[in-house]
């Protein structure tokens, strides 16, 4: 009995080893190694990328980049190279960023200035036209609403509101216009009326010298001479 149990144990253990020996060891799973994503370096400069587009948005609406040709082709350059690096090297698109946004600034102040230059000029010319038709006189009210006009239009050019005072200066220019125009109308009715005053009086006398000519060929004499005789 013994032996039979000796054997059968044999028996069950050979028969592990065999089962050990034929059956490949698993390996363990290895998880993948995620790689480190690329990051951008520094922060996205989303503020200065929307100034500097403002900015060229205001050159570009009053057309200053002609009165500052160099500062405008430059600023546009380093917006363009902003925008280039963006969200690749934050760091060098905010630098680029920056410099448009000083370019665009510049653009905006020198050619601001001349360009609202010329609109004040125009509307001095217009205001002159109006002075010299005394239309302040002539026209008080439309004249003063237009002074008013110009009056706050030259404070905007000098604030550096360039929108406010684009607005303002065409505005004070048509305003003068349209007073000189009816100070001229008014001036031409009263010219009309005082050369009819002055025809229908010199017909008057006409007719008179007529009347009496015509009196004096029949023998008939005017009232005066009458009185003149009977003295």
């Amino acid at each position: 009995m013994m032996k039979a149990i000796k054997g059968a144990a044999l028996f069950a253990a050979l028969a592990l080893v065999v089962s050990c020996a034929t059956t490949p060891a698993q390996k363990p799973v290895e998880k993948p190694v995620e790689q480190p994503k690329p990051t951008a370096a520094g922060a996205l400069p989303e503020a200065e990328l929307a100034r500097a587009k403002a900015l060229k948005q205001q050159a570009d609406a009053y057309s200053l980049g002609d009165y500052a040709p160099e500062e405008y082709a430059a600023a546009e350059k380093d917006l363009a190279a902003g925008q280039e690096a963006y969200g690749k090297d934050n760091t060098a698109s905010k630098a680029s960023l920056d410099k448009s946004i000083a370019g665009y600034t510049a653009v905006n102040a020198r050619g601001g200035a001349l360009y609202l230059g010329t609109l004040q000029e125009k509307m001095n010319a217009a205001r002159t036209a109006a002075d010299d038709l005394k239309a302040g006189v002539a026209v008080k009210d439309d004249y003063d609403k237009a002074a008013a006009v110009a009056d706050r239009a030259v404070k905007e050019k000098n604030a550096g509101d360039i929108a406010s005072a684009a607005s303002d200066f065409p505005q004070a220019t048509d305003m003068f216009n349209a007073a000189a125009a009816s100070a001229r109308d008014k001036k031409a009715a009263a010219d009309a009326a005082m050369k009819a005053a002055n025809a229908s009086e010199e017909n008057s006398k006409k007719n008179a010298a007529n009347a009496d000519a015509t009196m004096q060929s029949e023998g008939i004499s005017s009232e005066g001479d009458t009185q003149g005789g009977g003295k």
